[in-house]
């Protein structure tokens, strides 16, 4: 290199001086001959332009290697995750290929760990997004150390990280080993800035033959087994199995009715009586969600409304079933009300309290007819926001039941900082009632303290007579279950109510008859 620069500073001399040089070959006063000349001439110029060329030459291998090592640098960040140096979705599938091929090659089997954080969220929004991105970091690295050389780490997205290795058939069940180890790593409190941080997570693992799945539909797999962990609240690895994504495909088309059957009116308000237990009159009906399916007919509730509160559809199902309810029921007997059940997934929607308002403004129904009833559970989420919808409502004199009475942690609390218009015990209860002793005194003591704060108390479960004896004579005000009448339609109900007032006061058995 510097005997070519020496040699290019030279001809830059050269043709520096070149005017004189030529000058004097022209005038001969060189002392040349003229064929002489004109070589030299040539000699000069084909040394110039070798000189010139090979510089060129080398500038271009120059920018040819400059050109690499940035296509390298490219590819390097396009499959890299900037935040904690892991493989992203891209660099996960191209060096998971590899992987797969040479797992064929060897006769092993691919594993793919499928992770998610469990309320990485939180996370930011209680210490701030520097904190949020250092947690990443440490849980990369424990990652990276837990998986060990030679399997593949990978960032997929915000919260979501799997790990893909080879492993000999007769020990692809280690890797369950390997994922409890990554739980306990990932999940171990972690000092920040002074501050101790804990996270959890769920994990799912899927495993095949390499010339049975590509990465991309392994990771599928294992993502399913990750969402039943998610579902159940497994603090341990699930590996998937092929019921899994016959669930999910169930699920799925669920989820597709639901919404179909949302935008052409294919769900429908049913009626479950709810009888004084003294008198037998009907003071009220239940409002239940059923979905007339076109092919499937009349579906019941446990069907659709999980998928439908997964998928945030609840809102949207449940004003529909209410404002039917209403609009239906604005007719009947102005003593009837007509109690409607709220999801907690609706519990969490400031506007709520204003969404009924309006359903009851468009139906023409009175409110102080609609009893709103609220799981004692769904109050955990946020007490606070609760309490505002709950003042809410009342307010507009809506009636408010405590449902599932019972089955809570703090009922009393509740009872005491929540204007509850009156207290559903729980069927899991009514159903042992006659057998089992500890039953009876639970109820008895509802009823007892309920009479104490001026509190009514419904029954759910009533299903024979004597269950129906045994709570009217506890001294329960009301029930509702099969004994009186199974869920029916509103021209069922509706026709029930006319009966009632045109003939004699019904007994129990009466509306039981009716229903069936």
């Amino acid at each position: 290199m510097l005997l070519l620069s020496i040699l290019i500073a030279a001809v830059f001399l050269l043709i520096w001086n070149g005017s004189e040089f030529f000058a004097r070959v022209t005038k001969a006063e060189t002392g040349l001959g003229p064929g002489l000349k004109v070589a030299l001439i040539a000699l000069t110029l084909n040394v110039a332009l070798i000189l010139f060329g090979w510089r060129r030459y080398v500038d271009l291998q120059h920018e040819t290697e400059m050109r690499k090592e940035g296509e390298a640098r490219a590819a390097l960040i396009a499959s890299t995750d900037g935040m904690t140096g892991l493989l992203n979705r891209k660099g996960f599938a191209d060096k998971g290929e590899d992987l797969r091929q040479t797992a064929a090659a060897e006769g092993e089997q691919l594993v793919i760990l499928s992770m998610q954080l469990n309320r990485f969220k939180a996370i930011n929004d209680r210490h701030g997004y520097d904190i949020g991105d250092q947690v990443l970091r440490m849980i990369a690295s424990a990652m990276e150390q837990t998986a060990g050389p030679g399997n593949l780490v990978a960032r997929l997205a915000g919260d979501e990280f799997a790990i893909a290795l080879a492993a000999p058939r007769a020990k692809v069940a280690n890797a369950w080993i390997l994922a409890e180890e990554l739980l306990a790593a990932v999940t171990r409190p972690m000092e920040i800035e002074g501050k101790l941080v804990q996270i959890g997570a769920f994990l799912g693992i899927a495993a095949a033959e390499p010339s049975d799945a590509q990465i991309p539909d392994l990771l599928r797999r294992a993502d399913i087994a990750l969402t039943r962990a998610s579902s159940t609240r497994s603090a341990r690895p699930i590996w998937f199995d092929e019921g899994m994504e016959r669930e999910l495909l169930v699920h799925s088309e669920i989820e597709q009715g639901i919404r179909y059957g949302l935008d052409h009116g294919q769900f429908l308000p049913h009626y479950e009586p709810q009888v004084e237990l003294l008198t037998g009159e009907i003071v009220g009906f239940e409002v239940l969600a059923r979905w007339d399916h076109p092919l499937s007919g009349m579906i019941g509730p446990d069907r659709f409304i999980p998928v439908a509160e997964e998928h945030g559809l609840i809102g949207r199902l449940s004003e529909q079933i209410m404002l039917a309810a209403m609009t239906e029921a604005a007719t009947w007997d102005p003593t009837i009300k007509l109690s409607v059940n709220i999801s907690p997934m609706q519990l969490s929607d400031s506007w709520l309290a204003q969404r009924i308002v309006r359903l009851l403004a468009e139906a023409g129904f009175p409110a102080e007819r609609l009893v709103v009833e609220i799981t004692e559970s769904s109050l955990f989420a946020d007490i606070d926001l609760a309490r505002t919808i709950v003042t809410s409502l009342k307010n507009q004199g809506i009636r408010l039941a405590l449902d599932d009475f019972g089955t809570g942690f703090s009922s009393l609390a509740h009872l005491r900082s929540l204007p509850f218009d009156v207290i559903k015990i729980d069927r899991s209860f009514v159903s042992t009632l006659t057998k089992d002793p500890e039953s009876s005194a639970i109820i008895r003591a509802v009823a007892t303290l309920a009479d104490g704060i001026g509190v009514p108390v419904t029954v759910e479960g009533i299903e024979d007579a004597a269950t129906h004896a045994a709570v009217a004579g506890i001294g329960c005000a009301v029930g509702q279950g099969w004994y009186f009448g199974k869920p029916m339609s509103g021209d069922q109900a509706t026709a029930l109510l006319r009966s009632r007032k045109s003939g004699p006061s019904a007994a129990p058995p009466i509306y039981r008859k009716a229903a069936s």
